[in-house]
Protein backbone atom coordinates (compact mmCIF):
# COMPACT_ATOMS: atom_id res chain seq x y z
CA UNK A 1 0.00 0.00 0.00
CA UNK A 2 1.16 3.45 -1.44
CA UNK A 3 0.37 6.29 1.70
CA UNK A 4 -0.79 9.37 0.06
CA UNK A 5 -2.84 12.34 1.42
CA UNK A 6 -5.57 13.83 -0.41
CA UNK A 7 -5.47 17.58 -0.77
CA UNK A 8 -9.74 17.95 -1.85
CA UNK A 9 -11.07 21.82 -1.99
CA UNK A 10 -14.95 22.31 -2.09
CA UNK A 11 -17.06 24.07 -3.72
CA UNK A 12 -20.95 23.81 -3.99
CA UNK A 13 -20.85 20.49 -5.39
CA UNK A 14 -23.27 18.60 -3.62
CA UNK A 15 -24.74 16.99 -6.84
CA UNK A 16 -21.51 15.64 -7.52
CA UNK A 17 -19.97 14.71 -3.99
CA UNK A 18 -21.63 11.36 -3.85
CA UNK A 19 -20.07 10.26 -6.29
CA UNK A 20 -16.49 11.55 -6.03
CA UNK A 21 -16.09 10.35 -2.31
CA UNK A 22 -17.47 6.79 -3.04
CA UNK A 23 -14.68 6.68 -6.13
CA UNK A 24 -12.48 7.87 -3.23
CA UNK A 25 -13.19 5.20 -0.56
CA UNK A 26 -13.34 2.38 -3.31
CA UNK A 27 -9.51 3.15 -4.32
CA UNK A 28 -6.95 -0.06 -3.92
CA UNK A 29 -3.13 -0.25 -3.45
CA UNK A 30 -3.19 3.14 -1.98
CA UNK A 31 -3.52 3.90 2.13
CA UNK A 32 -5.40 7.24 2.06
CA UNK A 33 -6.10 10.18 4.36
CA UNK A 34 -8.18 13.32 3.45
CA UNK A 35 -7.48 16.65 3.95
CA UNK A 36 -10.44 18.70 2.92
CA UNK A 37 -10.59 22.84 1.61
CA UNK A 38 -14.44 23.99 1.62
CA UNK A 39 -14.74 27.33 0.91
CA UNK A 40 -17.90 28.36 2.17
CA UNK A 41 -20.65 26.24 -0.08
CA UNK A 42 -23.79 27.46 0.16
CA UNK A 43 -25.15 24.06 -0.39
CA UNK A 44 -24.87 20.20 1.10
CA UNK A 45 -21.16 19.81 0.63
CA UNK A 46 -20.42 20.34 3.73
CA UNK A 47 -21.92 18.22 5.71
CA UNK A 48 -21.15 15.52 2.82
CA UNK A 49 -17.92 15.74 3.06
CA UNK A 50 -17.87 15.80 7.37
CA UNK A 51 -19.81 12.94 7.15
CA UNK A 52 -17.29 10.92 4.80
CA UNK A 53 -14.58 11.82 7.19
CA UNK A 54 -16.41 10.72 10.33
CA UNK A 55 -17.44 7.59 8.96
CA UNK A 56 -13.54 6.84 7.43
CA UNK A 57 -12.45 7.34 11.57
CA UNK A 58 -12.86 11.22 11.51
CA UNK A 59 -9.02 13.31 12.58
CA UNK A 60 -7.89 10.21 14.60
CA UNK A 61 -7.46 8.71 11.43
CA UNK A 62 -4.85 11.72 9.91
CA UNK A 63 -8.34 13.20 8.57
CA UNK A 64 -8.73 17.20 8.47
CA UNK A 65 -11.84 19.45 7.44
CA UNK A 66 -10.91 22.95 7.31
CA UNK A 67 -13.69 25.95 6.39
CA UNK A 68 -12.85 28.93 4.44
CA UNK A 69 -13.89 31.93 4.87
CA UNK A 70 -16.21 33.33 2.62
CA UNK A 71 -14.51 35.40 0.23
CA UNK A 72 -10.81 34.26 1.06
CA UNK A 73 -10.25 31.47 -1.44
CA UNK A 74 -6.98 31.55 -3.34
CA UNK A 75 -5.85 28.29 -5.29
CA UNK A 76 -2.31 28.93 -4.50
CA UNK A 77 -1.96 29.48 -0.75
CA UNK A 78 -4.71 26.56 -0.30
CA UNK A 79 -2.57 24.05 -2.58
CA UNK A 80 0.39 25.12 -0.86
CA UNK A 81 -1.16 25.06 2.83
CA UNK A 82 -2.76 21.22 2.02
CA UNK A 83 0.77 19.87 1.16
CA UNK A 84 2.20 22.00 4.34
CA UNK A 85 -0.23 19.81 6.12
CA UNK A 86 0.72 16.18 4.60
CA UNK A 87 2.28 13.58 6.83
CA UNK A 88 3.25 11.75 3.04
CA UNK A 89 5.48 12.28 0.45
CA UNK A 90 3.26 11.59 -2.20
CA UNK A 91 0.31 14.33 -2.03
CA UNK A 92 -2.72 13.83 -4.38
CA UNK A 93 -4.76 16.98 -5.49
CA UNK A 94 -8.50 15.44 -6.10
CA UNK A 95 -11.16 17.95 -7.00
CA UNK A 96 -14.56 17.34 -5.59
CA UNK A 97 -16.24 17.25 -8.70
CA UNK A 98 -13.79 14.70 -10.14
CA UNK A 99 -15.30 11.21 -10.32
CA UNK A 100 -12.44 8.63 -10.23
CA UNK A 101 -12.85 5.84 -12.74
CA UNK A 102 -11.55 2.94 -11.31
CA UNK A 103 -10.95 1.33 -8.40
CA UNK A 104 -6.99 1.71 -9.39
CA UNK A 105 -7.18 5.14 -10.38
CA UNK A 106 -5.01 6.45 -7.51
CA UNK A 107 -2.64 3.64 -7.75
CA UNK A 108 -1.88 4.17 -11.66
CA UNK A 109 -1.05 8.17 -10.65
CA UNK A 110 1.62 7.58 -8.10
CA UNK A 111 2.98 4.38 -9.47
CA UNK A 112 5.24 5.99 -11.97
CA UNK A 113 7.27 7.96 -8.44
CA UNK A 114 9.15 5.16 -7.49
CA UNK A 115 10.46 4.46 -10.78
CA UNK A 116 11.53 7.70 -10.84
CA UNK A 117 13.71 9.67 -8.45
CA UNK A 118 13.32 13.08 -10.25
CA UNK A 119 9.49 12.86 -11.04
CA UNK A 120 7.51 16.13 -9.88
CA UNK A 121 4.35 15.55 -10.49
CA UNK A 122 1.83 13.40 -12.73
CA UNK A 123 -1.81 13.73 -13.80
CA UNK A 124 -4.82 11.68 -14.96
CA UNK A 125 -6.69 12.45 -18.12
CA UNK A 126 -10.13 13.52 -17.73
CA UNK A 127 -13.13 12.49 -19.49
CA UNK A 128 -16.11 15.14 -20.53
CA UNK A 129 -19.36 14.21 -18.77
CA UNK A 130 -22.13 12.74 -20.80
CA UNK A 131 -23.90 14.95 -22.42
CA UNK A 132 -21.21 17.64 -22.72
CA UNK A 133 -21.21 20.63 -24.64
CA UNK A 134 -19.23 20.41 -28.53
CA UNK A 135 -16.46 23.11 -27.39
CA UNK A 136 -16.29 21.29 -24.38
CA UNK A 137 -16.04 17.82 -26.00
CA UNK A 138 -13.59 19.30 -28.61
CA UNK A 139 -11.32 21.16 -25.64
CA UNK A 140 -10.78 17.41 -24.20
CA UNK A 141 -9.69 15.97 -27.81
CA UNK A 142 -6.71 18.41 -27.70
CA UNK A 143 -5.54 18.52 -23.91
CA UNK A 144 -6.48 14.95 -23.40
CA UNK A 145 -6.92 12.55 -26.38
CA UNK A 146 -4.98 14.31 -28.75
CA UNK A 147 -2.16 15.84 -25.97
CA UNK A 148 0.84 15.74 -28.45
CA UNK A 149 -0.65 18.48 -29.84
CA UNK A 150 0.33 21.10 -27.43
CA UNK A 151 3.68 20.45 -27.44
CA UNK A 152 5.64 21.66 -24.56
CA UNK A 153 2.66 21.98 -22.48
CA UNK A 154 1.54 18.30 -22.66
CA UNK A 155 3.49 17.90 -19.59
CA UNK A 156 2.08 20.89 -17.50
CA UNK A 157 0.12 18.94 -14.99
CA UNK A 158 -3.52 19.68 -14.27
CA UNK A 159 -4.52 19.32 -11.07
CA UNK A 160 -7.69 18.35 -11.31
CA UNK A 161 -6.60 14.73 -10.61
CA UNK A 162 -3.24 14.69 -10.04
CA UNK A 163 -0.23 13.91 -7.45
CA UNK A 164 3.10 15.50 -6.36
CA UNK A 165 6.08 14.42 -4.71
CA UNK A 166 6.99 17.07 -1.13
CA UNK A 167 10.78 16.97 -1.71
CA UNK A 168 9.48 18.61 -5.27
CA UNK A 169 7.40 21.30 -3.75
CA UNK A 170 9.44 22.26 -0.60
CA UNK A 171 12.03 23.66 -3.79
CA UNK A 172 9.12 24.64 -5.72
CA UNK A 173 6.00 25.99 -3.90
CA UNK A 174 3.11 27.01 -5.56
CA UNK A 175 3.35 30.91 -6.31
CA UNK A 176 0.84 32.55 -3.82
CA UNK A 177 0.45 35.18 -6.47
CA UNK A 178 -1.67 32.99 -8.32
CA UNK A 179 -5.23 32.34 -8.30
CA UNK A 180 -5.39 30.90 -12.11
CA UNK A 181 -3.07 28.84 -14.02
CA UNK A 182 -1.11 27.73 -10.96
CA UNK A 183 -0.67 24.40 -11.91
CA UNK A 184 1.10 25.49 -15.68
CA UNK A 185 3.19 27.90 -13.62
CA UNK A 186 4.27 24.95 -11.08
CA UNK A 187 4.96 22.76 -13.56
CA UNK A 188 7.56 25.41 -15.46
CA UNK A 189 9.54 26.23 -12.75
CA UNK A 190 10.00 22.61 -11.36
CA UNK A 191 11.56 21.91 -15.16
CA UNK A 192 13.83 24.40 -14.83
CA UNK A 193 14.69 23.30 -10.88
CA UNK A 194 15.67 19.90 -12.97
CA UNK A 195 12.19 17.83 -11.97
CA UNK A 196 9.86 16.37 -14.73
CA UNK A 197 6.28 15.76 -14.50
CA UNK A 198 4.26 13.10 -16.56
CA UNK A 199 0.90 12.69 -17.83
CA UNK A 200 -0.78 9.03 -17.14
CA UNK A 201 -3.54 8.77 -19.38
CA UNK A 202 -4.07 5.11 -17.61
CA UNK A 203 -5.48 7.18 -14.32
CA UNK A 204 -9.21 7.97 -15.44
CA UNK A 205 -11.40 11.06 -14.04
CA UNK A 206 -14.55 11.97 -15.09
CA UNK A 207 -14.21 15.77 -15.34
CA UNK A 208 -15.55 18.74 -17.15
CA UNK A 209 -17.41 22.14 -17.36
CA UNK A 210 -19.68 23.52 -20.02
CA UNK A 211 -19.00 27.68 -19.86
CA UNK A 212 -21.05 30.26 -20.73
CA UNK A 213 -19.09 32.69 -23.52
CA UNK A 214 -18.78 34.99 -20.33
CA UNK A 215 -17.55 32.22 -18.12
CA UNK A 216 -15.26 31.41 -21.26
CA UNK A 217 -13.79 34.65 -21.19
CA UNK A 218 -13.12 34.93 -17.76
CA UNK A 219 -11.46 31.83 -17.28
CA UNK A 220 -9.44 32.53 -20.31
CA UNK A 221 -8.75 36.53 -19.21
CA UNK A 222 -7.44 34.71 -15.70
CA UNK A 223 -4.93 32.30 -16.88
CA UNK A 224 -3.48 34.02 -19.11
CA UNK A 225 -2.54 37.26 -16.79
CA UNK A 226 -1.24 34.27 -14.80
CA UNK A 227 0.94 32.54 -17.22
CA UNK A 228 2.54 36.05 -17.96
CA UNK A 229 4.90 34.60 -14.95
CA UNK A 230 6.41 32.54 -17.26
CA UNK A 231 6.04 34.33 -20.32
CA UNK A 232 9.08 35.72 -22.36
CA UNK A 233 7.76 38.02 -25.16
CA UNK A 234 5.36 40.44 -24.71
CA UNK A 235 2.14 39.61 -26.07
CA UNK A 236 0.67 42.02 -28.88
CA UNK A 237 -0.15 45.29 -28.75
CA UNK A 238 -3.09 45.26 -31.72
CA UNK A 239 -6.02 43.12 -32.01
CA UNK A 240 -5.27 41.83 -35.39
CA UNK A 241 -2.40 39.44 -33.67
CA UNK A 242 -3.97 39.63 -30.42
CA UNK A 243 -7.50 37.95 -31.03
CA UNK A 244 -8.46 38.42 -35.04
CA UNK A 245 -5.25 35.97 -35.92
CA UNK A 246 -5.50 33.39 -32.98
CA UNK A 247 -9.02 33.32 -33.62
CA UNK A 248 -8.87 32.11 -37.34
CA UNK A 249 -6.09 29.43 -36.49
CA UNK A 250 -8.30 28.43 -33.08
CA UNK A 251 -11.52 28.14 -35.82
CA UNK A 252 -9.11 25.58 -37.82
CA UNK A 253 -8.46 23.69 -35.73
CA UNK A 254 -11.58 23.26 -34.22
CA UNK A 255 -12.82 21.97 -37.97
CA UNK A 256 -10.48 19.57 -37.93
CA UNK A 257 -10.92 18.15 -34.72
CA UNK A 258 -14.66 18.30 -35.74
CA UNK A 259 -14.15 16.62 -39.12
CA UNK A 260 -11.91 14.10 -37.13
CA UNK A 261 -15.11 13.40 -34.74
CA UNK A 262 -17.70 13.14 -37.63
CA UNK A 263 -19.30 16.32 -36.41
CA UNK A 264 -18.36 19.17 -38.62
CA UNK A 265 -20.71 21.56 -37.82
CA UNK A 266 -19.47 21.56 -34.18
CA UNK A 267 -16.74 24.30 -35.42
CA UNK A 268 -19.27 26.32 -36.20
CA UNK A 269 -21.29 26.10 -33.55
CA UNK A 270 -18.60 26.88 -31.42
CA UNK A 271 -17.23 29.76 -32.88
CA UNK A 272 -18.79 32.38 -30.19
CA UNK A 273 -17.32 30.88 -27.39
CA UNK A 274 -14.06 30.85 -29.42
CA UNK A 275 -14.47 34.51 -29.41
CA UNK A 276 -14.84 35.04 -25.93
CA UNK A 277 -11.60 32.87 -25.21
CA UNK A 278 -9.07 34.36 -27.51
CA UNK A 279 -10.23 37.74 -26.18
CA UNK A 280 -10.09 37.45 -22.60
CA UNK A 281 -6.50 35.46 -23.71
CA UNK A 282 -5.38 38.40 -25.06
CA UNK A 283 -6.86 40.83 -22.44
CA UNK A 284 -5.78 39.07 -19.48
CA UNK A 285 -2.11 38.48 -21.06
CA UNK A 286 -1.71 42.29 -21.34
CA UNK A 287 -2.73 43.08 -18.14
CA UNK A 288 -0.64 39.89 -16.51
CA UNK A 289 2.41 41.18 -18.25
CA UNK A 290 1.53 44.56 -17.01
CA UNK A 291 1.42 43.76 -13.56
CA UNK A 292 4.68 41.39 -13.68
CA UNK A 293 7.01 43.74 -15.23
CA UNK A 294 5.56 46.48 -12.59
CA UNK A 295 7.78 47.46 -9.57
CA UNK A 296 7.45 44.96 -6.37
CA UNK A 297 5.35 42.47 -9.00
CA UNK A 298 7.36 39.64 -7.21
CA UNK A 299 4.53 40.33 -4.22
CA UNK A 300 1.42 41.30 -5.99
CA UNK A 301 -1.21 39.06 -6.88
CA UNK A 302 -1.64 38.42 -10.37
CA UNK A 303 -5.10 40.34 -12.35
CA UNK A 304 -8.09 38.57 -11.58
CA UNK A 305 -10.84 38.84 -14.56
Amino acid sequence: MIPITVVMRSYNDAGLLPRTLAGLAAQQGVAWTLSVFESASTDDSPALLQRFIADHGGEAAGHRFTALAAGSYRSSRVLNAGVRAATTELVVFLNSDAVLMGSDALLKLVEPFAADARLAGTFATQVERAGAAAVTRLDHEVAFRQRHRLGAAATWVSLVCSAIRRSAWDAVPFDERLTYAEDAVWSVHVARHGWRTRYVPEAVVEHSHDYTPAQRRRRAYGDAAALAVIAKVAPPADRLRGVVLPLLRRIASDLRLALGCGRPWWALTVIPQRWAQVDGAWAGSRAGWQQVHAPGSATHELPRP
